[in-house]
Order: structure tokens, then sequence, then C-alpha cells
């Protein structure tokens, strides 16, 4: 189950009348189980997301938010592994603003020095700045966030093929 009030993967079961989130106390209506009918409907082709953040729960949580055949997860729990494992099979690069190391700004600028050709999604507590906005990257997307809005935009950055949001 993912609460999509918090962004977390948990392993409770929905039957309860009293379920809520263990870590922020949602309620069961932001109680979601992960649907492999979704999987499904988005299509047949496999794209490569690199999910970059030194949250190991909210890095798990993607991956189960994007499990199935469509999506390939790699991860990254820092700027420089990010950026090390950023390369021409990478369709998207979701990408955390601060971490350790190199922080998400720094990351994008030095992509340019890789064979990473691909899309670029923050997803960040903060908000969107001079330093690094949608002029930059191809989708941001300030937590919390909720598991189909995550997807939703997942799957439009990749659709876009290389053109930036109209913000």
């Amino acid at each position: 189950m993912i609460c999509e009030a918090c962004s977390t993967a948990q392993n409770f079961s929905i039957l309860r009348s009293d379920a809520t989130c263990q870590v922020c106390g949602a309620g069961e209506e932001f109680l979601v189980p992960i649907s492999e009918s979704d999987e499904a409907a988005a299509g047949d082709r496999t794209n490569t997301i690199l999910l970059a953040d030194d949250n190991d729960e909210l890095r798990e949580t993607f991956r189960l938010w994007l499990s199935g055949d469509r999506w390939d997860c790699r991860s990254a729990a820092d700027g420089e592994a990010a950026l090390a494992a950023a390369d021409a099979d990478v369709d998207v690069l979701v990408l955390d603003r601060r971490m350790p190391n190199l922080a998400g700004a720094e990351v994008v600028e030095r992509l340019t020095d890789t064979t990473f050709d691909g899309q670029i999604l923050v997803v960040s507590a903060y908000e969107q700045d001079m330093h690094l906005n949608e002029s930059d990257v191809a989708g941001y997307l300030t937590k919390p966030i909720r598991r189909q809005t995550f997807v939703d935009t997942l799957d439009r950055v990749v659709s876009d093929e290389g053109e930036p949001t109209d913000g």
C-alpha cells in the first residue's frame, strides 16, 4: 500500500476499519494499493528511470509506484551516484534538489559531461527558484506528492521527448 498523503510505501491491511498511515496518520482514503492494471494501461515501451534521492524510503516508494513491465528503475542515494549512473540508457532522471555530495542543480549542470540525453523530473520539498526551475528541466513537483500526480507527470515527461513544460 502507498499513502498518497505522505508518499510512503507501507505494509498493512486496508481491510481494517481503523487503517491509517503509520507515518503521517492519514485515513484510509489516502491508502492506495499498487495496481497491475495501472501498469498495463500505461503502454508497451519500457522506460529506464533513475531515481536520485537521499531518502531511502522515498526512493523505494517511487520504485513501488513504478513497479511493473513498463518501468525499469535504477537508484542513486546522492548526487555523485546520480551523475555516475546517468548514462545513455536512462530515459528520465527523477532528481531531488538537496542531496549529499552534489545538489540537484549541480547534477543538472554536470550532466552535459555525461552520455545522458534523457529528461529530468525534479521532485523536491523546495519550491522552484532561479537556481533550478522548469526552464532547466522537463518537470518540477514539490513534495509531498500523490502517486497519481507522480505517475501522470512522469508519463507526460516521457512523452514530451525533450520539450520543456509550460509551467
